[in-house]
């Protein structure tokens, strides 16, 4: 594997999508908001690893993928979702191909989350900041605000979920909220 691939950021991802109820947390905010899990990944790790992002990072962070995004990834994935339903296909093949084209998607992902992950590196997006929960939140809020989305209840228990995922500490819906508005509140206008 390219180094330069394997990052702090693709190792957090892998471990924390890996954890139980954060895949269907991440994908529950992709289907309601069409927003991106790589950048929600991004916005967590970041709010770890002490990176606080405003919604000018996000939009440039959205920019710098967003071509990649659409013409690899997400074809990828309709095809990949598309075998898994089609029934003109001997079944095994299929499954075969499912699997082999869900490979390319994740290498695919990897490729997005170094594209993500460079500028931050480099010194380039983001400011310093204490690391922590409420870092994180502050980051998922410019997400959100760069979205021009407000988190719903719904919304409070997936981002609770990925972040006691995330930092081992037992966060509640209603306070994944408050910290949620809290950061939003801190962004600047």
């Amino acid at each position: 594997m390219d180094a330069r691939l394997d990052t702090p950021f693709w190792q957090f991802s892998l471990a924390l999508y890996g954890r139980p109820g954060v895949d269907s947390a991440c994908l529950s905010l992709q289907d309601r908001h069409g927003l991106d899990v790589n950048l929600l990944l991004l916005c967590t790790w970041a709010g770890h690893a002490g990176f606080r992002l405003s919604r000018a990072d996000i939009a440039e962070l959205t920019d710098r993928v967003a071509d990649w995004q659409q013409s690899v990834v997400q074809p990828l994935r309709a095809v990949r979702q598309w075998l898994k339903q089609q029934d003109a296909a001997p079944a095994a093949p299929a499954e075969l191909l499912r699997s082999s084209v869900k490979d390319q998607e994740l290498a695919a992902e990897q490729l997005q989350q170094a594209i993500l992950y460079e500028p931050l590196e480099a010194g380039a997006l983001g400011q310093g900041a204490r690391p922590g929960p409420r870092l994180a939140m502050t980051n998922l809020s410019a997400y959100f605000a760069w979205l021009s989305r407000e988190p719903g209840v719904a919304d409070a228990a997936d981002l609770a979920q990925i972040l006691t995922a995330a930092f081992g500490e037992t966060l509640r819906p209603l306070d994944a909220i408050w910290q949620m508005q809290e950061g939003r509140d801190a962004l600047p206008a």
